[in-house]
C-alpha cells in the first residue's frame, strides 16, 4: 500500500477539491482508502458523502477545576502557576483563566487543601465511515481546542490500519494547510506529497515552506498549480519557483465554475460522487493523476 498526502502551504488553494477528484479517479483503477487530516475543518467527507460507522471521543488536555467548598483562598496555587492562570476571586476562592492555563498540574500539587483537580475533557472525535470509493477516516476537533497534531496522528494510524484490512492499494490523505504540528503529523512517513498551490505571491511563499518541510522529512514532492488562468503573471511566478526548487509541476488546472456546483450537488446528495471523475472542465486534475500514478504505484 502506498500513501499520498495532498497538502498546501496555505488554505484556499483548492486542496480538498483536488483530493476529492483524485479519489474518484483513483477508485476507477485501484482499491482506495481515504483520510481527512484537516481535523479543524474536515470537509472531504462531505464531498465524498461519507456515512459514519463509528465515532470515538478524542481526549483533550485536562481542565483545572476548583472545588470552592474546600478552597481556603491561601494563594498557593497563584504562586505556583508558571502561566499566571490562577487568581483569587472576589469571593475569596481560587479561579482559573482557561485561556492562560496549560493544564500543567502545578496548582494541583501546590494546593494544601486538595481543592484543585485536573478533570479529563473531550476535545473532539475520531470518526470512521464509508463512502462509495472505500473506507474513510477523519477527525473533528472542537473550535479552540489544542492537540490537533495528536488527532491528526490518530487519524493517520486508524486510516492505515483500515486500509490494510481492506487490502487497499492506495491511501489518499487530505492534509491540513500550513507547516505546523498538524502538517508534520500528516506528512511523516508518506510516500509522496502533492502540493496544491495557486498563482499568488502568498501561495508561492508558503509552497516554499511546505517544500522545505518535505525535504526535512525526506518525502518527494510534486506540485499542481490550481486556478492557473486567474493570474498569468502569478502562474509564471509559480513555475519559476518550482524550477528553482527542483519540484515537478505535474499539472496546471484552470478555474472551472462547474466544479464547485458539482461538489455541492454531490455533498447534498443530488448527484452521484462518481461524477467527479467525469467532470469535463478539470482535465488538469486528470493530468495530475496520470503524473502521480507511477509515483504511488497505482494499479501495481
Amino acid at each position: 500500500m502506498r500513501t499520498l498526502l495532498v497538502a498546501s502551504g496555505k488554505g484556499g488553494t483548492g486542496k480538498t477539491t483536488v483530493t476529492a477528484v483524485l479519489v474518484a479517479l483513483a477508485a476507477r483503477e485501484c482499491r482506495v482508502a481515504v483520510a481527512d487530516c484537516d481535523v479543524e475543518a474536515s470537509n472531504l467527507p462531505l464531498a465524498l458523502r461519507a456515512t459514519v460507522t463509528t465515532r470515538e471521543p478524542f481526549a483533550g488536555p485536562p481542565q483545572v477545576v476548583v472545588d470552592e467548598r474546600r478552597c481556603r483562598g491561601c494563594g498557593a496555587c497563584v504562586r505556583a502557576c508558571p502561566f499566571d492562570a490562577m487568581a483569587i476571586g472576589p469571593e475569596g476562592h481560587a479561579a482559573v483563566d482557561p485561556w492562560l492555563c496549560e493544564s500543567c498540574g502545578a496548582c494541583v500539587r501546590a494546593c494544601p487543601a486538595d481543592a484543585i483537580a485536573l478533570v479529563p475533557q473531550v476535545a473532539g472525535a475520531l470518526l470512521v465511515g464509508e463512502c462509495w470509493a472505500g473506507p474513510v477516516v477523519w477527525g473533528d476537533l472542537r473550535p479552540g481546542e489544542d492537540l490537533s497534531g495528536r488527532l491528526v496522528a490518530l487519524v493517520r494510524e486508524h486510516a492505515a490500519d483500515l486500509a490494510r484490512r481492506h487490502d487497499a492499494d492506495l491511501l489518499l490523505v487530505d492534509g491540513p494547510p500550513g507547516v505546523g504540528c498538524p502538517a508534520i503529523a500528516a506528512m511523516v512517513g508518506v510516500d509522496a506529497v502533492l502540493a496544491v498551490t495557486e498563482p499568488t505571491p502568498a501561495a508561492v511563499h508558503d509552497l516554499r515552506r511546505l517544500a522545505g518541510l518535505a525535504v526535512q522529512l525526506r518525502v518527494p514532492v510534486a506540485v499542481v498549480l490550481n486556478k492557473v488562468d486567474l493570474s498569468p503573471s502569478g502562474a509564471e511566478f509559480v513555475r519559476a519557483a518550482c524550477a528553482e526548487l527542483g519540484l515537478a509541476l505535474v499539472a496546471e488546472v484552470r478555474f472551472d465554475a462547474e466544479l464547485p456546483r458539482l461538489m455541492e450537488a454531490v455533498a447534498s446528495g443530488r448527484t452521484e460522487p462518481a461524477r467527479l471523475a467525469a467532470v469535463t472542465g478539470v482535465g488538469g486534475i486528470h493530468a495530475v493523476w496520470a503524473g502521480l500514478a507511477p509515483l504511488v504505484g497505482a494499479g501495481s
